[in-house]
């Protein structure tokens, strides 16, 4: 579980990218067994980029991170896509990273 970070392999393989993400995950379930319930929790964020695969052909892009945004009119498509930033659940696709504004939902894409 230790080994789940990239960094601390020592084959530099491993599912997360950002530090030290296995032994967050190992604190907070000794939390758990501990004291039955985390006190405390420090945030688990994903590192980006990484890849999603989005498995339906309409999965509309937005200008920003959520449904207040405006549609940008277009779809993604059925694919392989890389997320560069991570909000509240939504994805900034790499092909949009300089101006921001072509975010998907993460709901409907799985992490590869």
């Amino acid at each position: 579980m230790e080994l789940l970070g990239q960094k601390e392999n020592p084959q530099g393989k491993g599912w997360a990218a950002g530090e030290k993400y296995g032994e967050k995950i190992l604190s907070i379930l000794k939390a758990v067994k501990d004291e039955g319930k985390v006190q405390f929790m420090e945030s688990l964020t994903i590192s980006a980029p990484y890849m999603v695969r989005v498995s339906i052909p309409d999965l509309n892009i937005r200008r920003g991170p959520g449904t207040s945004y405006p549609k940008t009119g277009k779809f993604t498509g059925v694919g392989i896509f890389t997320v560069v930033e991570e909000k509240d659940g939504w994805g900034l696709l790499k092909a949009y990273q300089e101006k921001r504004d072509g975010w998907i939902s993460l709901a409907f894409a799985a992490r590869i």
